[in-house]
């Protein structure tokens, strides 16, 4: 059973992703397909060579929401690019 409920994004709503956990600045080095999302976290899809793993801390715009840090709770390698990961939001 899921902890929150989850919904569907906006339609076009997308997610900008810094790897980096740093809070003085914002720079975005990839953008995820908003899959779902929940008030504590979302799924997306990334199109990323980035080394994603669980428990790695981020930095996160989800559609029109403001940036907020976040963690890796699961991550689903689909070919060598193209990574599923589901988000917790920390903020």
């Amino acid at each position: 059973m899921r902890a929150s409920t989850r919904f569907s994004p906006d339609p076009l709503d997308y997610a900008l992703i810094d790897f980096r956990d740093e809070k003085t600045s914002f720079s975005p080095s990839a953008i995820g397909l908003i899959l779902n999302e929940s008030y504590t976290g979302c799924s997306l899809a990334i199109k990323t060579k980035e080394n994603i793993i669980p428990n790695k801390n981020l930095r996160i715009q989800v559609g029109k929401l403001g940036v907020m840090s976040a963690k890796v709770v699961w991550v689903k390698v689909l070919d060598e690019t193209l990574v599923q990961v589901g988000v917790q939001f920390l903020d």
